[in-house]
């Protein structure tokens, strides 16, 4: 490299006046993005729960009636819990309820209207168990390895779902 290819190079500035622009308005679009997603999400008060496996319906609660449906009786079952909560237990096809293998512990607390899912068999690093309670009606706690999505109730889809399994 020449000495005056050094030194014009020394003369220039860092940042020219049109790469401050396309960084500002890079900047604003990340900003818009971010606002749009969290600005607009769903947050009234959580009415019900559902529980699909398979894309199936395998239960639903309803905090307004406080009334549990289990649709599918061959793989989801009651069982005694804490005061005020409801707590299930979901075994998947081939899982069982007595040796406690492929299932997932959902417990629904009937006065904090949250549902979690607090035990888990499907992997090491157990991702239903950590994803927080669903406590609006944006909420919504996948199990990719059991197949077990459970969701709001009044949730409004923005379209397809996910595959699952």
């Amino acid at each position: 490299m020449s000495l005056k290819k050094v030194e014009q190079v020394k003369k220039d500035r860092f940042f020219k006046i049109w790469d401050v622009l396309i960084y500002a308005v890079v900047a604003l679009v990340i900003a818009a993005l971010f606002l749009s997603v969290f600005l607009t999400r769903d947050t009234s008060a959580l009415t019900g729960v559902e529980g699909y496996y398979n894309n199936s319906l395998a239960f639903s609660y309803d905090f307004e009636k406080q009334s549990l449906n289990i649709v599918l009786t061959a793989n989801v079952r009651e069982t005694e819990g804490e005061e005020g909560t409801v707590t299930l237990i979901f075994c998947e096809d081939g899982g069982s309820f007595d040796e406690m293998r492929d299932y997932n512990i959902i417990v629904i607390d009937r006065s904090a209207r949250t549902v979690k899912v607090t035990q888990t068999d499907c992997s090491n690093r157990e991702d239903c168990v950590h994803t927080p309670a669903i406590q609006d009606s944006s909420g919504s706690i996948v199990c990719t390895p059991h197949r077990l999505r459970i969701i709001a109730s009044d949730y409004a889809s923005d379209g397809e779902n996910l595959p699952i399994g």
